[in-house]
């Protein structure tokens, strides 16, 4: 905050830009685990209001919060599919030994690359690549979150590494492998 403008609407500034990182990175998660952008935005349009109302370090944890109400109601709307993707560890080992099929992109690395590329994923991998990697939950978590063991999501996790990296690799670095 800047002590020295007179203007006293600075807080309230700093929430807006807080609340609007938030909701875009809650719209960003929500986007590559449902591939689909009303339903991002029908999910995590019920619980932003709160976030924009709150402090900044009660905001922080209403942020965090938010995007784990985002993620639970991703892992709801996709609950069958998860359930027959997910396998085994011993499925998603071997589908990672046998390297994956994901088609490959050419573009500079960007957002909307990633994300993309994390739309290749299998559901069940990308649900855990995000969870895991791109929020930080433990596997003990994520495997709580999903409703399986953490054997299934650590071996998902080792596919979806590989799938990813391949998927981010520019056409012609591939063509030459």
């Amino acid at each position: 905050m800047n002590y020295d403008n007179p203007r006293q609407d600075m807080p309230a500034l700093e929430v807006i830009g807080e609340f609007t990182t938030c909701a875009a990175k809650s719209y960003w998660i929500a986007l590559v685990l449902t591939g689909d952008e009303d339903t991002a935005a029908r999910i995590i349009s019920s619980g932003m209001h709160g976030v924009a109302d709150s402090g900044k370090v009660f905001g922080e944890w209403m942020c965090a919060w938010e995007i784990d109400v985002v993620i639970k109601a991703c892992v709801a709307l996709h609950t069958d599919e998860l359930r027959k993707e997910k396998g085994s560890g011993e499925y998603w080992r071997a589908k990672a030994a046998g390297g994956s099929t994901i088609e490959l992109q050419q573009a500079p690395l960007s957002t909307e690359r990633v994300r993309r590329a994390l739309l290749l994923l299998p559901l069940f991998p990308r649900f855990v690549y995000v969870l895991r990697v791109l929020e930080g939950y433990s596997l003990s978590y994520v495997a709580s979150i999903l409703n399986v063991d953490e054997e299934a999501c650590q071996a998902a996790l080792a596919y979806s590494f590989a799938a990813f990296a391949e998927a981010l690799m520019p056409v012609q670095l591939a063509k030459e492998q």
